[in-house]
């Protein structure tokens, strides 16, 4: 299931209503985020993958804990659940996730993402475009509403492994590179030049999300552009697939639904 969430009047004016309190008490930020894990009151999250159009978080959220009811007013959002049940509260509506469920939110979109299950939750996000603080806090169990992102001394650089710490480079053309973790993997796939062609071996089951270029049907339409997120079914359904040029997207599968998720792009 992948719900996408439009912005709403009430988002719109909640928005505003907060927009006189932004950058009233700003953290102080790094060059970058690489090789940072950012502790969070509900958990924890770092960069696994960053260009000039996307930037893609890991968060674990423990049980029974929430992120702030918050929204990006110059980024889109994309949720991937990976592991667990989760849900995601956005004004009017309640979304209840599974592996690999995800949600698309528009730019000023405020939501909250809550872990259900007893182990937490493993979720991937993707912002585009990239600012990390481009925030927005409506409310807030752990009293940071009125502050920015998280500073330095929530960041930390040692002992990595202990939070599970894995990041992406760009791969090289035709080349994936893939983090296997207990029920999914995840791959960065890039298609280009000769290997064009491969877009059709999309899988079914697969999550697909773009981070850099096109992927249309073949009247040209656009089925999924930067940011985005579908299922590789829903992707094959709407015609055969051809790219612009130089593509590189996520993919996510489910490896205890789909034994045999080595095959295909």
């Amino acid at each position: 299931m992948i719900k996408r969430i439009v912005v709403s009047e009430k988002d719109k004016v909640s928005l505003e209503r907060l927009r006189k309190f932004r950058d009233i008490s700003v953290n102080n930020q790094p060059d970058n985020y690489k090789n940072r894990v950012v502790l969070k009151p509900w958990g924890y999250e770092y960069l696994i993958f960053e260009n000039e159009y996307v930037a893609v978080w890991f968060l674990h959220i423990k049980h029974g804990h929430s992120t702030s009811m918050h929204c990006h007013p110059q980024k889109k959002t994309s949720l991937i659940l990976l592991s667990g049940k989760a849900i995601c509260n956005t004004f009017g509506h309640r979304n209840y996730l599974e592996s690999i469920d995800a949600v698309v939110l528009e730019k000023a979109v405020f939501h909250s993402t809550k872990a259900l299950s007893s182990s937490g939750i493993d979720v991937v996000e993707v912002e585009t475009p990239p600012d990390k603080t481009d925030l927005v806090r409506l409310n807030d169990e752990y009293g940071r509403v009125l502050f920015g992102y998280e500073g330095m001394s929530e960041m930390h650089t040692d002992g990595l492994e202990r939070f599970k710490h894995f990041s992406f480079e760009t791969p090289m053309n035709s080349k994936n590179h893939t983090y296997t973790s207990s029920g999914y993997s995840i791959s960065i796939v890039v298609v280009s030049g000769e290997s064009k062609s491969e877009i059709c071996k999309i899988q079914n089951n697969a999550l697909y999300s773009l981070f850099k270029g096109q992927i249309y049907n073949s009247v040209g339409d656009i089925v999924l552009d930067v940011g985005d997120t579908e299922y590789g079914q829903t992707l094959k359904a709407k015609g055969v697939l051809g790219i612009p040029d130089t593509t590189i997207f996520l993919k996510v599968v489910n490896d205890k639904e789909n034994p045999f998720s080595g095959a295909g792009l």
